[in-house]
């Protein structure tokens, strides 16, 4: 219904946030996630929740149910993250991700979270993160290796003919096959590249 006055409406700083907390203990400044029941919760669950922010306080609600408390987190900003001791300048602008509560990895792995992108190296074991807070879903997979023909492109033949029928089955002519090679392997780079602007 569209309104002809003045309205007052209730807001949120945009960069703080408040969420339900599961029956757990959430220690401040620990990265906090999202469970599909809608819980902030201290765990990745394999790569399945989604990523809230930076716990600004503790809470601790492991004696209680879920909802029973509150938690705030900072969703927004620049945060000073610690991981495994790996990293190098060349880290900057990379996707980060979380493993668990506290230690952040470039590469992904089987447990997980999108949090955000690096904008700063500190040292081989800190980065500086801008946090982007992710919905809960499933674990995002690591790309595969782009493939790399054997032959030349040469000439591509986009005009791809009907499959041999004869043993083995296969493409009318070898420029029709090497061509679909060259497209899978530009629609690979084209990908990453999305991927990497994301």
């Amino acid at each position: 219904m569209a309104v002809t006055a003045n309205q007052i409406i209730k807001r949120q700083d945009g960069c703080r946030r408040s969420y339900k907390a599961a029956a757990v203990r959430i220690y401040q400044g620990t990265l906090v996630f999202l469970t599909a029941g809608g819980y902030a919760t201290n765990v990745t669950a394999t790569g399945v929740n989604g990523f809230l922010g930076v716990a600004i306080n503790e809470c601790d609600n492991s004696g209680g149910s879920d909802g029973d408390l509150n938690v705030e987190v900072w969703a927004d900003g620049v945060f000073e993250l610690v991981g495994a001791g790996t990293f190098t300048i060349a880290d900057v602008g990379s996707l980060v991700y979380a493993d668990d509560n506290y230690a952040i990895v470039v590469a992904i792995g089987s447990t997980s979270v999108p949090i955000g992108r690096v904008v700063g190296y500190v040292s081989a074991t800190k980065l500086l993160v801008a946090i982007k807070p992710q919905g809960v879903g499933a674990l995002p997979v690591a790309p595969l290796t782009t493939i790399t023909p054997a032959d030349a492109a040469g000439t591509p033949d986009y005009a791809i003919a009907a499959m041999t029928t004869t043993t083995p089955w296969g493409f009318a002519s070898a420029a029709e096959a090497i061509t679909i090679l060259y497209v899978i392997q530009n629609l690979q780079r084209r990908v990453a590249d999305l991927e990497a602007r994301m």
